[in-house]
């Protein structure tokens, strides 16, 4: 008898550490291209819905890391199932 049980009970904690990563990867990437080009543009698959959920935290982290409110614009690409994507300053309007 196996005391510590199916090692299926440890996909859900490593699913939960792997995601924080790739977040705290994509939060580095958008923070990086914020400062260097003013802007962070991409392209995500609409399925799982999460993935967009967790993008739109990832683009305000990045705001907040470098001290700046972010404005996250997106646009649904028909054609091939994905949203595009545009992170930018938020400037206040004059």
């Amino acid at each position: 008898m196996n005391r510590w049980g199916s090692p299926d009970r440890f996909l859900p904690i490593w699913d939960r550490a792997n995601r924080k990563s790739e977040s705290e990867d994509l939060i580095a990437e958008i923070a990086s291209a914020l400062t260097a080009a003013g802007e962070y543009v991409t392209r995500i698959d609409l399925q799982p819905t999460q993935r967009i959920v967790d993008f739109n935290w990832a683009a305000r982290q990045a705001g907040r890391q470098l001290g700046i409110r972010v404005d996250v614009k997106s646009r649904i690409i028909k054609s091939d199932g994905q949203l595009q994507v545009r992170v930018r300053a938020f400037r206040q309007p004059t």
